[in-house]
């Protein structure tokens, strides 16, 4: 019996001394999240200059379609 309750005792020693690392965790992934934003920030700032061709694109359509078709409608 006194062997097992030198065993019992040793594992909650070892784990009571293991708790304090598993709990430090969580400041590691807030450090992080500076990372995170500027890749996520770099990766809009991308799609942003993909989109301005196309905008530029469907501005010039829209002028085309509703533009004066004066010039394709005279006689001689």
């Amino acid at each position: 019996m006194k062997k097992i309750t030198q065993i019992a005792l040793s594992g909650i020693v070892l784990l009571a001394t293991a708790m304090p690392a598993l709990a430090e965790t969580s400041p590691r992934t807030d450090n992080s999240m500076t990372l995170v934003y500027l890749f996520l920030g770099f990766c809009g700032l991308i799609i942003f200059l993909q989109l301005i061709p196309v905008l530029a694109l469907g501005i010039g359509m829209i002028k085309g379609f509703f533009g004066h078709k004066e010039a394709a409608h005279r006689t001689h």
